[in-house]
């Protein structure tokens, strides 16, 4: 017995000893996955936080962008309002133009309606001047007939016609349901007055005419 059992305390403490270096050894090898694994998660989580910056800068890049095209309309839109402005000055030029000139058409037409110094003269002679009734109904009746059997392509009507003793104002105007009486027919009515007898007894005449109306002043004084 007491030779057996110091053997037996050196077998022991050899085998305590190999199971303590194999559960060292064995908890070794388990904590390695662990640190491991965490090394992982933390490799993961600085791989996750460059995404997020990531996003943020493409927000900051998107809104970047929102930016520059928001400027890019306000330049465009400032450039047309740029290039409408001559078009806007432009047309008031035109404006004040089309003013002028109509202002220019309306003073020569009133200077081409106003008598000149020969037909006022006559005007006043024709005003202060009484009546020849025999001459005057006569001459008033021939200028009717005439009108009545003229061979005229449109005869125009007859508005007014007086006579006093030397002088005979007659007014007509173009039929009001003919359009497109002009000029033409009152040159075409001129030809043919001039060749009447009772015409050929007027010295002076002036004439006033437009597209619808024409006024004759005649008086058979040469002054």
């Amino acid at each position: 017995m007491s030779k057996n059992n110091p053997l037996s305390l050196l077998l022991a403490f050899i085998a305590g000893v190999v199971l303590t270096w194999g559960y060292f050894t064995l908890s070794s090898d388990e904590t390695t996955p662990v640190t491991t694994t965490q090394t992982q998660v933390l490799e993961q989580k600085v791989k996750i936080m460059p995404a997020s910056t990531v996003a943020a800068e493409l927000d900051i890049v998107s809104q970047s962008q929102q930016v520059t095209e928001i400027t890019s309309s306000a330049q465009d839109a400032s450039a047309q309002t740029t290039d409408e402005q001559p078009l806007e000055e432009q047309l008031q030029q035109l404006n004040h133009e089309l003013a002028r000139q109509r202002a220019l058409v309306k003073r020569y037409e009133k200077q081409s309606q106003a008598p000149s110094d020969f037909e006022q003269a006559l005007l006043d002679k024709f005003t202060k001047q009484s009546r020849n009734e025999e001459w005057a109904y006569r001459t008033e009746t021939a200028m009717k007939d005439f009108l009545q059997i003229a061979d005229l392509g449109i005869t125009p009507e007859l508005v007014s016609a007086q006579c006093k003793s030397s002088l005979c104002k007659f007014e007509l105007a173009a039929p009001k349901d003919v359009d497109d009486f002009d000029h033409t027919q009152w040159r075409e009515l001129n030809d043919k007055l001039v060749q009447q007898d009772f015409w050929q007894q007027f010295k002076l005449s002036t004439s006033k005419s437009s597209d619808r109306d024409f006024s004759l002043l005649l008086s058979t004084e040469s002054e």
